[in-house]
């Protein structure tokens, strides 16, 4: 029997979820938007008020004292952030680089069901490479909260997709994602009405003050921007 996919549609976060197993799922639109698997990421975090030159806008991975991107750093896109990164009772860090930018077409949205919500509106596929940065097991974890953003940097609206949607398959880090240097490709999915773009993407993954004092990403995000 044919798999099916479930997208939503949502009010603004640019969320993937993914399924273990994509059987049989039906399509339907909504205003919510789906929640992310376990918490990854990669940037130096740790001081937030630390200036550095990332976080003023300039090129580089600039870390805090606990090797981490502090909150609210501003990256270029291609430019690695490293982040403290937890799954189950194991804890370490991952590499969160956002490669590019790329624009779709209306047509692409066809096989998410999403009806009149999808009208006029345009796919961005944010491509994202993560990188175990601490050698510790996280196999089978996922990629946590990142949102896609307009030129004026707020949210573009996102679209979650639970099942197999090939032109942004959000991943995983399968089996293998147990050692320093490994990676995996992942992808947030975001649609923006005519007349804008989407121009950047955001780490918003949560409060890490338990690996890096005084970090809360989700209150002071790191950002790309081409």
């Amino acid at each position: 029997m044919r798999s099916r996919v479930l997208a939503v549609l949502g009010v603004s976060a640019a969320v993937l979820a993914l399924a273990g197993c994509a059987g049989e799922t039906n399509g339907t639109p909504s205003a919510a938007s789906g929640a992310p698997a376990p918490s990854q990421s990669s940037s130096s975090a740790s001081a937030p008020e630390t200036s550095s030159s990332a976080s003023s806008g300039g090129t580089g991975n600039t870390s805090s004292a606990g090797g981490f991107t502090p909150q609210g750093t501003k990256l270029k896109l291609g430019e690695k952030a490293i982040v403290p990164f937890k799954s189950e009772d194991k804890t370490g860090s991952i590499g969160v680089t956002v490669k590019s930018i790329d624009k779709g077409t209306e047509a692409d949205l066809a096989p998410l069901d999403l009806g009149d919500k999808a009208k006029g509106m345009t796919p961005y596929y944010v491509r994202v490479t993560v990188s175990n940065e601490s050698g510790t097991d996280f196999s089978y974890t996922s990629l946590g909260l990142m949102n896609a953003l307009l030129p004026d940097g707020s949210e573009a609206q996102g679209v979650s997709v639970i099942g197999t949607f090939d032109k942004c398959d959000s991943g995983d880090a399968g089996k293998d994602f147990t050692t320093k240097g490994a990676t995996y490709e992942s992808c947030v999915l975001a649609v923006a009405q005519a007349g804008t773009t989407v121009t950047g993407a955001s780490y918003n993954e949560g409060d890490y003050s338990d690996q890096a004092p005084g970090t809360d990403y989700g209150s002071k995000p790191i950002t790309w921007q081409s």
